[in-house]
């Protein structure tokens, strides 16, 4: 095998290992592989309640996403309008899947969410998030389990010191096409405050 086939397999095990854990929710795993990188997972909620989300824009999406739900599935893609979202403006992505849920491509970049994060990510792939690094396979894998399990998942994690930003508020909403199959993902992503990045990656 060659060592370009031997990288990429490893990758496919590391984020095949994350969504079992994300499945599971296992949390003590799932912290420990962000340790590596030094990074935190301060939370991780499958079907969050509203009280366990203390952004205001995540809140009203996951509200909004439970108005649009159906007894008996998830809500249709086609049932979001962008009016109704105007709570959450500037912290939304629409995320088309692919690859039943190893990857998405972003329909829309919020622009505070584009702001904070220095790019638009409009058009292109989760994979391509930060060149497809650790925070790429962690996240591929949480829209993996949300896929499987079809249901909303809420993550709260504190990046590197060398990155400018102090925590990242995920909510993951599936949506669904006309046979009821997850096609889309409604997510809210609010960033903490900006601070300098450390000089020292180590931190």
């Amino acid at each position: 095998m060659s060592e370009v086939g031997a990288e990429q397999q490893g990758q496919n095990q590391v984020r095949e290992d994350l969504a079992a854990n994300f499945m599971a929710g296992r949390h003590a795993a799932l912290n420990a592989y962000l340790v590596q990188h030094g990074a935190r997972l301060a939370a991780l909620h499958w079907q969050p309640e509203p009280a366990q989300i203390p952004d205001t824009p995540l809140r009203f999406l996951l509200q909004y996403w439970q108005s649009l739900k159906p007894a008996d599935g998830i809500p249709p893609a086609s049932a979001i309008s962008p009016l109704e979202m105007r709570p959450a403006l500037g912290y939304i992505l629409l995320i088309d899947v692919l690859e039943q849920g190893w990857d998405g491509r972003f329909r829309l970049y919020g622009t505070k969410v584009a702001e904070m994060y220095g790019c638009d990510m409009t058009g292109r792939l989760l994979s391509e998030i930060d060149n497809g690094n650790y925070i790429s396979l962690f996240f591929r894998a949480l829209y993996r389990a949300a896929w499987l399990s079809r249901r909303p998942v809420y993550s709260h994690h504190e990046p590197p010191l060398r990155v400018s930003v102090r925590d990242w508020r995920r909510l993951v909403l599936p949506l669904g096409n006309a046979e009821g199959e997850v096609c889309r993902f409604l997510v809210g992503n609010v960033p903490g405050a900006w601070r300098p990045p450390a000089s020292n990656p180590q931190g």
